[in-house]
C-alpha cells in the first residue's frame, strides 16, 4: 500500500450565487413518509449512484441481488454481541440476540433502511434510517428511531405521534418527496439531529436540485423548534436568481457539532454553473440555530475538485480543537477513486499536517474504487485519535474492507486493507471506538452466496484482537441464505457490548 497526495484545486462560490441559507419547508407529521436507500437508489450527486445505499444490490455488496428483477422488501436489524465476541440472547424478544423493525407496513418497491447508529448518555440506541411511504406512494421519508438499551422499540420517543410516525420514531415527510437521510448524532445535552439531502423543485422552471436537510429533535423525539424552521434546516446554498441558470447541487452526509454549537457538514455536489456531471466534496457551516454561515470556507463554503473528477465526502468528525476530519473518497486521476482524508481548520481552511497536502490525503489500496464511509473519534489516555473504514473494488478481485486508525496527538498511522474473507465479497460500513480504546468496524462478508453480519475487533496498531470471536472476526446471519443483508454501523454500550445495525431481507 502506498499512501498518493495531489495537489488540490480549491473553488470558490460563485460570486452571482443568491446564498439561501434557510429558505425552509416543513410537512413533517403530514402526508406519507418514506426514505432511502430504495431497491432503485434515488441517484447521488455526480455520475455514480451511493455505493452502499442497498444492502445486497451490486454498488453495495458486489453481487448482485438473488430475486432476478425483483427487489425484496428489506427491515432494520440489529444484533448485540458480548466484549468476547458471543451473541447476547438477552437482546431483543426472540431470545436469539437479534432484534428486527418494521417502520411501515405499506407495499411497494421502496425498503425500510438506515445509514447509522450511535447510543445516548443512556445506552439507548438512536437510529437514522429511511422508511418506505405509506399508502400508494413509492417514495422514502426519514425516520429516526430509539430502541431501548435491550433492542425494543422505545415507545417513550415520540410518545405523541402525527402522522408519518408512530411510538418509538419519527418520520419526516417533505412533500411527498424521496428523503436521503445520512449520518446523525446525539448531542451532550441530548438533542438529535439528522444530516441528509432531498431533491426538491428549485422554482425555475421544470428544474429539481439536491438541497440539504437536517432535522433536530429533543431528547424526547418531538422537533426542536429553535432550529430552522419547525425543527427542520431545508437550505440551497448553491441557489441562484437568475432563472436562465440551473441550481448547483449540495448534500450533507454528515454534521458535525463544534464547541461553539454550530455545524459543518461534509458531503458533495456542485456550484451553480459547473459544466459537467461531476461532483466536489463540499462543505458548509451552519449556525446553531441553522442559518448559513458565510464566514465559513470561502466566501461560505469549502470546496475540493482534485483534478476536475468526482470528490466525495462521506463522513465527518469535530477534533477536540474544533478541526474537522473528513472521509471519502477523491479522484487523482481518470478512473482511479483513492480513500481519502480531509483536514479542515475550525473556519474551514485546509489544515496542516503530517501527510497532510493542503489538508488532504490519499490512500491508494491498490485497486480501482476506494473509499472510507465512516469514521470515529476516541480519546485514549491524553491522546487524540480517529478510526475509519471502508474498502477496497474493481481490479477483477473479489472486495475487501479497508481501515485507518491515526493518533491525532502524534500523526502515526495504520492504513491498510483488512478483509473478513480472503476469498470472497466483503465490505465495511461501519466503525466506532470501545470504552477502553479497542476499534471495531462492521460491515458484511459473503460466504457461499449468503451475505452475514460481520465485525472485526482492533488494536490501536491495526492488529486484529484474537481474543474477539474468531481470530477478532464474527460473523452473524440475521436471514439464511440471503443476499440482501449488510451492517451499516455499530454502538458500543457502557459495558462493552456491541449493538451492530443494519438492513436485512424481510422474513
Amino acid at each position: 500500500m502506498s499512501n498518493q497526495t495531489r495537489t488540490p484545486r480549491f473553488k470558490k462560490l460563485l460570486p452571482t450565487l443568491l446564498v439561501m441559507g434557510l429558505t425552509a419547508t416543513w410537512m413533517g407529521g403530514c402526508g406519507d413518509d418514506d426514505e432511502e436507500p430504495t431497491p432503485t437508489p434515488i441517484p447521488d450527486a455526480g455520475t455514480q449512484t451511493d455505493a452502499g445505499t442497498d444492502a445486497g444490490t451490486t454498488p453495495d455488496s458486489g453481487t448482485p441481488t438473488d430475486a432476478g428483477t425483483v427487489t425484496p422488501d428489506t427491515d432494520l436489524a440489529f444484533v448485540r454481541l458480548n466484549a468476547n465476541g458471543t451473541v447476547d440472547n438477552t437482546f431483543g424478544a426472540s431470545g436469539n440476540g437479534i432484534s428486527r423493525l418494521n417502520l411501515s407496513t405499506a407495499n411497494g418497491s421502496v425498503r425500510d433502511s438506515m445509514w447509522s447508529i450511535t447510543r445516548d448518555a443512556q445506552d439507548r440506541l438512536v437510529v437514522f434510517a429511511t422508511k418506505k411511504a405509506e399508502g400508494t406512494r413509492t417514495d422514502s421519508d426519514r425516520a429516526i428511531v430509539r430502541l431501548t438499551a435491550n433492542g425494543a422499540l422505545d415507545e417513550t420517543f415520540n410518545a405523541n405521534p402525527g402522522a408519518n410516525s408512530r411510538k418509538g420514531f419519527y418520520g419526516l415527510d417533505i412533500g411527498g418527496l424521496g428523503d436521503s437521510a445520512r449520518h446523525g448524532m446525539v448531542q451532550a445535552d441530548g438533542k438529535i439531529v439528522s444530516a441528509g439531502y432531498l431533491s426538491q423543485p428549485s422554482g425555475v422552471g421544470a428544474q429539481s436540485a439536491n438541497r440539504i436537510v437536517m432535522l433536530r429533535l429533543d431528547e424526547a423525539g418531538t422537533v426542536d423548534s429553535t432550529f430552522g424552521s419547525k425543527g427542520v434546516l431545508n437550505s440551497a446554498p448553491f441557489a441562484t436568481n437568475d432563472a436562465t441558470r440551473e441550481w448547483g447541487i449540495s448534500e450533507a452526509y454528515a454534521a458535525v457539532r463544534q464547541s461553539t454549537g454550530s455545524y459543518v457538514t461534509t458531503g458533495y455536489g456542485r456550484a451553480a454553473g459547473v459544466s459537467g456531471n461531476t461532483v466536489d466534496l463540499i462543505s458548509f457551516r451552519y449556525s446553531a440555530a441553522g442559518v448559513l454561515d458565510p464566514t465559513y470556507g470561502t466566501n461560505g463554503s469549502f470546496i475540493l475538485d482534485l483534478a476536475g473528477d468526482n470528490d466525495r465526502g462521506r463522513d465527518a468528525v469535530a477534533l477536540k480543537d474544533d478541526r474537522t476530519f473528513m472521509v471519502g473518497s477523491g479522484t487523482p486521476t481518470t478512473s482511479n477513486i483513492d480513500a481519502m482524508a480531509v483536514l479542515l481548520t475550525a473556519d474551514g481552511q485546509p489544515a496542516a499536517a503530517d501527510g497532510f497536502n493542503e489538508g488532504v490525503k490519499l490512500y491508494s489500496f491498490d485497486r480501482p474504487d476506494e473509499a472510507f464511509f465512516n469514521v470515529a473519534r476516541a480519546d485514549v489516555g491524553t491522546e487524540e485519535y480517529v478510526a475509519a473504514s471502508g474498502y477496497r473494488a474493481g481490479g477483477g478481485q473479489d472486495d475487501d474492507a479497508i481501515l485507518l486508525i491515526r493518533n491525532i496527538t502524534t500523526g502515526a498511522e495504520f492504513a491498510a486493507p483488512v478483509p473478513f474473507s480472503e476469498t470472497e465479497n466483503d465490505r465495511a460500513w461501519g466503525v466506532a471506538f470501545s470504552p477502553e480504546g479497542k476499534v471495531y468496524a462492521t460491515g458484511f462478508v459473503t460466504e457461499g452466496g449468503d451475505n452475514r453480519f460481520a465485525v472485526a475487533r482492533f488494536n490501536l496498531d491495526g492488529t486484529r484482537d484474537t481474543t474477539f470471536g474468531t481470530g477478532g472476526i464474527v460473523t452473524v446471519n440475521i436471514i439464511a441464505g440471503k443476499l440482501d443483508e449488510a451492517a451499516r454501523g455499530l454502538a458500543v454500550q457502557s459495558d462493552g457490548k456491541i449493538v451492530i445495525a443494519g438492513a436485512a431481507e424481510s422474513q
